[in-house]
């Protein structure tokens, strides 16, 4: 069902809007949390997929907020990949796009997780150049932000950290054309989009950010020749200044995420 504009506009005016998206964020830490200790080489995408649902169902949730991704391995480059059918194997990624619904109401969360509980070197790299790009576009939004100036911006950022990471170099920079970036071969996808009661919400994605809508962030970064990508997802509402996170709670650093996985029974 698509969720009004101009409720999600002023979804602070209705507290028990933001309090029944924030709910289902909370079913969605509680889901992810149980597959963190859930995860690890053999297990097949589906059954992850299954443990979600029951963590959902068992917490109040009717289920998933929209078809959840479950990708391991070179699957975590396919940006909508749904299939859910592969082994998870030793030395691969996890990408779980994956989040509960409850009372109508979406959350849209995403994280990436090592199959045998430890992120390789590199592996790691890749993952902090994303968090590092995730917690600048969270400074960012606020009631005076335009999506697509702030898309521009987070562009420029992943230019610098696929430089570092010798993804593409400053020579790249210099003769690309426009539409044909060479961050593009890495970061296929926007920032963000508007979130409610349907997982892409209804609003002026030309207008400035109002207060009181909820939003996604979710950078990546995808390398199709090292055969895994890496995308963190938050939900955050606009407030007068900055945001508020409604998915601070879930883990996202990673070595939060490795504690965790290795400190299972």
């Amino acid at each position: 069902m698509a969720y009004s504009a101009k409720v999600i506009i002023h979804a602070t005016d209705d507290p028990n809007v933001l309090e029944l998206i924030q709910k289902a964020t909370d079913v969605t830490e509680i889901g992810f949390r149980q597959v963190l200790n859930f995860v690890k080489p053999g297990v097949m995408e589906y059954e992850v997929e299954a443990a979600y649902v029951h963590a959902f169902v068992s917490n109040g949730s009717r289920g998933h907020a929209y078809s959840p991704i479950v990708a391991s391995g070179k699957n975590n480059v396919v940006l909508h990949y749904i299939d859910n059918s592969q082994k998870c194997k030793s030395g691969d990624l996890l990408l779980l796009d994956v989040a509960a619904e409850y009372a109508n109401y979406s959350a849209d969360v995403t994280r990436t997780i090592p199959v045998s509980g430890r992120f390789t070197k590199r592996q790691k790299d890749v993952y902090n150049a994303v968090l590092r790009i995730h917690r600048a576009a969270i400074r960012m939004m606020g009631p005076k932000t335009i999506y697509f100036d702030f898309q521009k911006e987070i562009e420029k950022l992943m230019e610098q950290e696929l430089i570092k990471l010798k993804l593409i170099s400053k020579a790249d920079l210099t003769n690309q054309k426009p539409g044909q970036e060479a961050f593009r071969g890495y970061f296929y996808h926007g920032t963000s989009h508007m979130l409610g009661l349907d997982v892409h919400d209804l609003g002026d994605m030309h207008a400035k950010m109002a207060i009181g809508s909820v939003w996604t962030v979710e950078p990546g970064i995808y390398v199709r020749k090292e055969g895994f990508g890496v995308r963190l997802e938050n939900n955050v509402v606009i407030l007068n200044k900055g945001v508020k996170d409604l998915t601070a709670n879930i883990p996202i650093e990673a070595e939060e995420i490795e504690e965790i996985m290795n400190s299972r029974l």
